[in-house]
């Protein structure tokens, strides 16, 4: 069986570190910090938060880089918001965003709007222009609990 690090061009017992930026597109300054980072070879990829405030300037600045989406089913900041791509009242909490919290989503989000959000994201990110390379999920929301990490 061929090792990763081979498949990538490098020997078998080669260590490799791959240093993303998470939160791209939450705000101007992450959109800067995260591109600076992959065009200056700090960093070899990103995660595109498509339902934030600064996705789309996000995509306006994209260069073909290695972006990947941020499924994204929460908002934890107090004072900044945001919320669902699709029509999904089980995703939001009681101001209007996405739940703050894990727990929160995990109560009361009904799973079909999870895979229709998730899905929207990401059809949304190769609609602007990314060549998507891989999905993560903001604060583990989809990583942490079974039935999120099977959509």
């Amino acid at each position: 069986m061929t090792e990763l690090a081979e498949r990538l061009g490098y020997d078998a017992d080669a260590r490799l570190l791959i240093v993303n930026c998470d939160d791209l597109g939450s705000s101007h300054a992450a959109n800067v910090g995260c591109y600076d980072c992959l065009r200056d070879g700090l960093a070899t990829s990103a995660t595109l938060m498509v339902p934030c405030p600064w996705a789309r300037e996000a995509a306006a600045r994209y260069q073909g880089e290695d972006v990947g989406v941020h499924l994204t089913l929460n908002a934890e900041w107090d004072l900044y918001r945001w919320g669902p791509v699709t029509v999904s009242p089980s995703l939001l909490d009681g101001d209007g965003g996405f739940p703050r919290t894990t727990a929160d989503l995990w109560d009361h989000a009904d799973l079909d709007e999870v895979r229709r959000e998730c899905r929207a994201q990401i059809e949304r990110a190769i609609v602007w222009g990314f060549d998507v390379s891989h999905l993560s999920s903001h604060v583990s929301a989809m990583m942490l609990r079974p039935e999120f990490f099977d959509i």
